[in-house]
């Protein structure tokens, strides 16, 4: 274990030695969720979801373990039982504990014992972990079907004295850590790290991008992870927002690479939640590490949503191209920036957005574009309400700087362009930063940092686009998975697209036979399932349409994670399969 000191309620553990001194890390105090609509998906809520997180796990990783013996974390049984898992104390119903660790947990999944406590995902289950080994354990959780976690640590930029403990060029840099979490979300593609931004918006340094900006250290760099600013919207009496805000303590980006960073925001300011001392107590506190979990619950019940109505979960990509695809924006500057990244998670307009694609009104896909190749995609749409269009991806890791220090050289290893065309041939261009304005708005043009890419039509003409993803270069390993988000006025979607939204595979998980029913394919397509070490294990062809459901005998197959494939023209669908 490392050294530990505490700070008052803090505590501070050495995570590294640069230049023969210690570096600090701590919990990024606290924060809360409140205004991110998350509510209306729960039951009483106004989209009828009754969204809880039943039979969901979700991964915490923080300084201490969780109180899993707190009156919000029992289960509803005539002789209640804890809904926090303890993986690295077999044996124990809890290792040591803390306050912090145990308010993420309230954030994430409290039943309400205190309605004001209520968490997000007030019935799934808890996976808790100390902050040591945490990519590691990381990846072996998401190994066996974790698709969300929350990690509400960082590296501050000033250690508990107040002096800079992270060397200038270190910050906002494409650190080793980042590379290690890209590395981990790359080999687990349903798996979404959601990371607190920190807290260290009101410190200074010398050698920053501009003052107030390029306060990001150590992991929440990454590219493929999810990185939460705390927001402090007003409500009114409706309990709609009337004033979004920024918690002034929030760490601000861009990367040196002027990636848009944080990527979203959750409401952290004044959190009630549980705390430690006792199965009773509770503690109102702020800060990003209550926004992270607001939002990670959150996502969690977007993921339960989508595979009630598909019978197959998002990629990490899918859900983070679609909560910041549907963000509130804070309208101080249009568009995304390096304070609020794209907005306040919205959690009723993403889910939605679900519903609109299993309508076939809105598009959500999963597309693998090959080295040298093109996706182009057609449709039409009304004039008047915004069309937005959006693609995310999950990076290859990318190099880590020998000489850091705002270097504007990109981190993409990948590099994918999205480009929109209307009926008039004017091409629309997706948004990004300005590296020659640190603090101006973003500008449209073409973005080679973000593996995000979102198009925005604030007064679209009516008639028919076409949407069209290219790379530049060649692509690492000869392909890249990307995700596709359209949202817009009464869209008209190509059909032969939609052709996979009646297929649905089950049962989930399988153990002696994967079933596949749909109604009808636009061609013969090829099927691949592949084991969780990307070897083919099965392969056929579907028919256009069949009778019966197509089944796939597994019972000679070894426990464990697999993905099935299917593949028509363009168009990919993907599952992952759990094999008991």
């Amino acid at each position: 274990q490392p050294r530990r000191i505490k700070v008052g309620s803090k505590v501070y553990a050495i995570y590294d030695i640069v230049n023969g001194k210690p570096i600090y890390r701590t919990t990024d105090n606290i924060a809360s969720a409140k205004a991110t609509k998350t509510d209306e998906l729960h039951p009483g809520g106004g989209l009828g979801l009754n969204l809880e997180g039943l039979n969901m796990n979700i991964g915490v990783w923080d300084e201490e373990s969780v109180r899993g013996t707190h009156d919000e974390f029992k289960d509803d049984q005539a002789i209640p039982q804890s809904r926090v898992i303890y993986p690295e104390f077999p044996g124990l119903f809890f290792g040591p504990i803390s306050d912090h660790a145990t308010h993420v947990a309230g954030t994430l999944l409290a039943k309400g014992a205190d309605a004001d406590a209520k968490g997000m995902a007030p019935k799934a289950t808890l996976r808790s972990y100390d902050w040591e080994f945490d990519d590691d354990e990381a990846l072996t959780e998401a190994g066996n079907g974790l698709l969300i976690s929350n990690h509400s640590y960082g590296v501050p930029i000033l250690n508990s004295g107040g002096t800079q403990q992270v060397p200038s060029q270190n910050i906002g840099a494409y650190t080793s850590a980042a590379r290690t979490w890209d590395d981990v979300v790359y080999n687990a593609p349903f798996y979404l790290p959601v990371m607190s931004a920190g807290n260290g918006g009101t410190d200074t340094y010398p050698g920053g991008l501009a003052n107030g900006f390029d306060k990001l250290t150590g992991n929440k760099t990454a590219k493929n992870t999810l990185i939460v600013a705390n927001a402090d919207p007003f409500l009114n009496a409706a309990g709609e927002i009337s004033f979004l805000a920024i918690n002034s303590s929030s760490s601000q980006g861009p990367t040196d690479d002027f990636r848009i960073k944080p990527d979203l925001s959750g409401d952290g300011t004044a959190v009630y939640s549980p705390f430690s001392g006792s199965d009773s107590q509770y503690s109102t506190i702020s800060g990003t590490s209550m926004a992270s979990p607001n939002v990670a619950g959150s996502l969690l019940l977007l993921q339960e949503y989508y595979n009630q109505l598909n019978s197959n979960f998002m990629r990490a990509s899918t859900l983070k191209g679609l909560v910041c695809h549907t963000a509130m924006d804070d309208n101080t500057k249009i568009g995304p920036d390096p304070i609020f990244g794209w907005g306040l998670l919205n959690a009723e307009d993403a889910a939605v957005l679900i519903k609109d694609d299993n309508d076939g009104t809105a598009l959500i896909r999963e597309i693998t574009l090959n080295d040298s190749g093109s996706y182009t995609y057609q449709f039409s749409a009304d004039a008047g309400s915004k069309l937005s269009a959006t693609i995310c991806w999950t990076d290859p890791a990318g190099n880590v700087s020998s000489s850091p220090g705002n270097v504007l050289t990109s981190r993409l290893i990948n590099d994918l362009d999205l480009r929109l065309e209307d009926s008039n041939s004017t091409v629309f261009t997706p948004w990004k930063l300005d590296n020659s304005n640190v603090t101006g708005a973003a500008v449209k043009g073409d973005n080679d940092v973000d593996n995000i890419e979102r198009i925005d039509i604030a007064s679209p003409v009516a008639g028919n686009y076409t949407l069209t993803v290219t790379h530049k270069g060649s692509l690492t390993n000869g392909a890249q998975m990307f995700s596709v988000i359209i949202s817009g006025a009464n869209l008209t979607l190509n059909t032969k697209d939609n052709a996979f939204s009646s297929l649905s595979v089950w049962p989930v998980p399988a153990s002696t036979k994967i079933n596949i029913t749909y109604k009808a394919l636009p061609q013969a397509s090829k099927l691949s399932l592949y084991d969780i070490n990307g070897s083919l294990v099965f392969k056929d062809v579907l028919p256009v349409s069949i009778s019966n459901d197509y089944v796939i005998n597994t019972s000679e197959f070894a426990k464990g994670i697999y993905f099935l494939n299917i593949a028509s023209g363009s168009s990919k669908f993907t599952k992952k399969i759990i094999i008991k």
